[in-house]
Formats: structure tokens, sequence, C-alpha cells
């Protein structure tokens, strides 16, 4: 049975808090996630939006071919041919817009997170470790129960689109795939692993703060950027540029800065501080690229006020004007993820339906033709009834 979070799934919770896969690189990257604060500070102060968290309980028969092992918090023996299946998934809405991204599922169809980071050095493990490790706790097939219920209560609840990132060379696009998730883009992650001291100074502020008239420039400037596959998959309007400024479990503080030349924005870049790390975004015009390491310095020079934290900046494969720049001034490759999208609404066309101009005359009831009426019924309507005529029988 899967069902929305309660308070006495506290022990479900905890137990697998430490058994999944944290899918938003820029919260496992940035800040220690932790699924059971999420699940509870959504149940007290966002209950219909936020995080909103989905519990999946229920015995099954063994399979032949699974092998089950002591209970770790994903299954358990319950008796002769049972076992205990448990999961866990969690999705966060989008501020003030009908989305929501996929951020956590248990069990792991990989081995165990470094839990300094949430996520593997470079997303690389030994492939076949991981396909013995998946089969064995069952994951695949408990990801697809949930997936397919989160899908179901998105659409019920206004939820026309839901996102999920995925480390590339992982089984666990296949999984999405099986549920209705498709690719529509690819983001390469940089590290820059510390700040050196000749970043942190700005000769001169280039980039102002994000203002909120700027919403509608941003929006062109993204129209100029993201090819237009990208832009029908995320339909990203005025609403999306929109920034929070609140720190605390649910979301993460924000701050824009935006390049103008000639009055139209160039560039936009945003970041989010965390306790881990720090998480920077570029959008750069195509035909701004020499104005990239302006933007660079700007915003290393920025992040040189935050606590000393490791840099990651996420680059997509339409952007490859990025790359160089962001290699000269000390960032390095660190991974690389698939971006999936699914619709859970569709469109339904509607036939068009033509004006027919009214009479000028009322319609009146159509009198029956003598072909319509039985012969024998016309005999006996133009007999009259009563004894007082019987002699007109022969006209």
């Amino acid at each position: 049975m899967i069902k929305s979070f309660g308070l006495r799934d506290l022990l479900l919770v905890g137990n697998l808090r430490k058994k999944g896969t944290c899918l938003d690189p820029e919260i496992a990257l940035t800040r220690p996630y932790s699924p059971l604060l999420a699940a509870l500070s959504s149940y007290f102060l966002m209950r219909e939006a936020g995080t909103s968290t989905f519990v999946l309980e229920a015995t099954d028969q063994n399979s032949p071919s699974t092998t089950l092992r002591p209970f770790d918090g994903a299954q358990g023996r319950l008796g002769s041919g049972h076992r205990r299946v448990q999961g866990l998934a969690q999705t966060r809405q989008r501020r003030g817009r009908p989305e929501a991204d996929v951020t956590y599922l248990a069990p792991s169809l990989r081995q165990p997170f470094d839990p300094s980071t949430g996520l593997r050095a470079g997303w690389a493990q030994d492939r076949a470790q991981d396909a013995v490790f998946s089969t064995a706790n069952g994951a695949p097939t408990i990801w697809y129960r949930l997936l397919n219920y989160v899908c179901t209560r998105a659409g019920e609840r206004g939820i026309q689109r839901l996102f999920a990132r995925l480390a590339e060379d992982g089984e666990e696009i296949e999984t999405f795939r099986q549920v209705g998730f498709s690719r529509y883009t690819r983001e390469d992650i940089f590290c820059l692993k510390s700040l050196p001291e000749s970043h942190r100074r700005l000769d001169r502020a280039v980039m102002r703060p994000q203002q909120a008239v700027d919403a509608w420039a941003l929006q062109r400037l993204y129209a100029n950027v993201a090819p237009r596959l990208v832009r029908q998959a995320e339909r990203l309007g005025e609403r999306g540029w929109e920034r929070s400024s609140v720190d605390w479990p649910l979301r993460a503080r924000s701050e824009g800065y935006v390049l103008e030349d000639n009055g139209e924005i160039v560039s936009y870049l945003l970041f989010s501080g965390g306790r881990i790390g720090h998480w920077m975004r570029i959008l750069l015009h195509p035909q701004a690229y020499d104005r990239a390491d302006e933007v660079m310095q700007h915003g290393l020079a920025f992040l040189s006020h935050y606590p000393p934290c490791p840099v990651y900046c996420s680059v997509r494969e339409y952007e490859g004007g990025l790359r160089a720049p962001l290699q000269d001034w000390g960032f390095e490759p660190f991974g690389s993820q698939a971006v999936l999208v699914k619709h859970t609404t569709v469109r339904v066309k509607e036939p068009a339906r033509k004006l027919v101009p009214a009479l000028d005359k009322r319609a009146e009831a159509a009198t029956p033709t003598m072909s319509r009426i039985n012969p024998s019924t016309r005999l006996r309507q133009a007999q009259p009834s009563g004894s007082g005529h019987r002699g007109n029988r022969g006209i």
C-alpha cells in the first residue's frame, strides 16, 4: 500500500533516510539533506505545497529470482514465501508553478552514497556491484510502483510536469522511462574545490542585483539561449524567474545578478548558498560569450563573502561556450546528469463547431407522410367512430 506521509510513518522514514538516493544534486551538494526533516516540515507547515512525501509498505510473495537478505530497512522476512517491502518517495513543488521535482527515492538502486556529500565522487561505481545490490533489495520494482503513484497524485493536485535529474551511467533512467519520463537535455557539473585569493577581488561591479521588473527581459534571454525542445519541456514563464530569500528546510536562499548591454540583459547569474557547498547557474547570450570572464569574476568575488565551501556550476549541453571559461577559472569536471520530464496532463483537441444561421421561421413539427404510416393504421383512422355513421362505410 502506498499513502501520503503521516506521523505513524516516522519509524519507516527513519529507517530509510540513509538508504535512499537524493536525485537533486543542487540539494545533495550544498546542504545535508534529511528526508525525515523535509517530511515533518511539510507536514506541519505546508501540507499541500513544498515537499510531498509518500511511503510504501506492503507484503509481497518472494520471487524465485529474488534473494532475501536480513532486514535492512527496505525488506525483511515475515515468514515462509513472504517479505516486507518498504519504500519512500519525495517530490518538491516549484514555487508558484504547476511543476515539481522528484528529489528522493528509497531504497537506493546503487551502493550507498558518501554521507559527506550525498553522492559518490564523480558518480562512478562498479556497475556489476550496483546491479547485484539493486536486484537484492528489489529497488527497481519499488521505484516503479512509487513513481506511478507519485505521477497520479501529482496530476490530481494540478501538477502538470514532473522533473528528475539522474546520473547518465545508472539504471535509474530505465526505471523512469518505464513510467513515462523522457530525456530532454543533459547537464555537466563543474566543481571549484576552493576559492583562490586572486578570485576574491572585484575591480569594478559589472552586474547588478536582480529586480522584479527583470522578469520579461530574463524570459527573452532564456528564449535566446535554450533550444525550442527545452523551452517546450520546461515552459518557463515570467513566474519562473522569481527568487526566494528564505533559507529553511524546504527552500534555499538564492540571489540573482544580471548583466546589461545597451539596455538588454545578456547574462544572468544565480547563486544558492549552502552549508557544505554553493551552487551557481549562468545564463549567457550566445553573442556575449566574450564577456564570460566578467561574469565569472563577478560571481566568484561575490561567493567570497559566503563560507568557504566547494562551488558547483551546472552547464547544459547547448551552452558549450561556458565550459572553457569555467576551466580557465579553475573549475574541474565533476559529473554529468540527464534531465527528464513527464507531463501529467495532455492536450485534448476539441472539434471546431460551425455556427449555422438561424432560420427566419420557427421550426414546425414534421407531418408524417403516408409511406411512414402502416396501411391498417390509416384505415382505422379514416373510419369515424360512433354508431350514427355506419352508413358511410362504403365511401
